[in-house]
């Protein structure tokens, strides 16, 4: 009877063993919601979303209530959480504390293999702040600055290379990295290259034209028996993966005969090549499409602030979009990090000034997450299950997140504004100033 019992004991632990794991498996119910998949299934007016461990693993009409969470998502809109595709999130902290900035380096002794990772600070006080308004992921993206003695940054076209984050303020919350390298051209590459946009793209094709002729002597160079090169052995090592189209140049510009520039520059050298700025890329959209370049654009900028975008216009990325042209969006320059999560509102006045809906939504989530081969914005079985509930239209101004979730674990909307807030905007006594908590 003991050795009996004992085998019952073995076959037990056994059983439990197997079966545990899948008992443990989390699951949440997002239900009722008007949900954007942003994939080949579309939108569903009202649809529910079954996240197990972390993914999407159905969408559909009435999925039933047995899950370990249901989130009730009736009269809201559910949609992929925004990427921005481009930050300083983690780099940055304040604008005017010098201390606080890892985003640049000055000198000319490191460009483009500057790395910018090991400054990452996933504690900023920034990221829950746009967390709150929706944003899932990020690029982060090195700068330079275009402000000062410009003379300290000789050969500082190139900013350096990039990584990826979600914005859940863990250690572990960088997703990505070397997803590709900054470099600038147009007015700001002439600032930064001794006063000509001419020098900027100069200075730029002559690194590439060094990092192939290292790609094809490496040993040679290394055995120092070849001529002297201009740039350091680690920046022509970082370009490697540029000349090959394994990562994106990111190059910044605005007017129209400078992108074509750029493009012509991609043509020659093979390049991968991502347009941030693009001002005027109504103007050449016909080319970027048909050079398949993406271009991430402010689609509130319609003010000729510089000599490079007099024709800036608000209906930009419309135009781009209907000739083929994949859109990112992102906010304002000034927003590129305090307020990433404005590029819900430049998409919405894509929208208004003729972008379809769907493809406004995608261009601040699933068209950012396929330039840059990271995971999220999509909502579809087996996809990271990155999502937002909003309590009304996304792209409307006075719409917010009520409920985000970040590789499906729900996230603190609480942020140091909202401490403010709540520390400091509460009615006196006897008073009732119509603020609700």
């Amino acid at each position: 009877m003991k050795k009996i019992a004992k085998h019952k004991a073995a076959i037990c632990t056994l059983f439990l063993g197997l079966v545990m794991p899948l008992a443990q498996a989390e699951t949440l119910l997002i239900k009722g919601g008007k949900v954007h998949t942003l994939s080949d299934a579309g939108s569903f007016e009202q649809a529910d979303i079954l996240v197990r461990d972390g993914r999407v693993e159905a969408v559909g009409p009435s999925l039933g209530d047995g899950a370990d969470r249901v989130i009730d998502a009736a009269g809201k809109v559910v949609t992929p959480g925004v990427i921005a595709p481009v930050s300083e999130l983690g780099l940055t902290e304040i604008g005017a504390a010098s201390a606080t900035n890892d985003y640049a380096v000055t000198g000319e002794s490191i460009g483009s293999a500057f790395d910018p990772l090991p400054a990452y600070n996933p504690k900023s006080t920034l990221i829950p702040f746009n967390r709150a308004g929706g944003v899932t992921r990020a690029l982060v993206l090195p700068g330079i600055q275009l402000w000062g003695d410009t003379a300290a940054n000789p050969q500082r076209v190139f900013a350096g290379r990039s990584f990826a984050i979600r914005l859940d303020g863990g250690f572990d919350s960088v997703v990505a990295t070397d997803l590709g390298q900054r470099a600038y051209l147009g007015e700001a590459g002439g600032q930064l290259a001794g006063g000509s946009r001419a020098s900027a793209y100069a200075k730029v094709k002559n690194a590439l034209e060094e990092a192939r002729e290292y790609r094809a002597n490496r040993d040679a160079i290394r055995r120092g028996e070849w001529r002297e090169l201009n740039h350091s052995l680690a920046d022509l090592e970082a370009l490697q993966p540029l000349l090959g189209g394994e990562q994106p140049l990111v190059v910044t510009v605005n007017r129209a005969s400078d992108i074509l520039q750029a493009i012509q520059l991609a043509g020659e050298f093979g390049l991968k090549l991502v347009v941030l700025g693009g001002a005027e890329g109504w103007m050449v959209a016909d080319q970027l499409a048909e050079a398949g370049v993406p271009v991430i654009v402010d689609a509130q900028n319609n003010l000729p602030i510089s000599f490079e975008s007099l024709g800036a216009r608000l209906d930009n990325a419309a135009q781009m979009k209907r000739a083929g042209v994949t859109v990112l969006i992102s906010g304002p320059d000034y927003a590129s990090t305090h307020n990433v999560y404005l590029s819900r509102q430049s998409a919405g006045n894509a929208v208004a000034n003729g972008l379809p809906y769907e493809d406004a939504l995608k261009s601040i989530s699933a068209n950012v997450a396929e330039v840059f081969g990271i995971e999220g914005g999509t909502i579809e079985p087996g996809a990271v299950a990155d999502i937002v509930v909003w309590s009304g239209d996304p792209l409307e101004v006075t719409s917010y997140a009520e409920e985000v979730l970040i590789d499906g674990k729900l996230q603190s909307l609480v942020n140091r504004s909202t401490r403010l807030r709540d520390r400091y905007l509460r009615p006196q006594q006897g008073h009732d100033f119509g603020y609700k908590f």
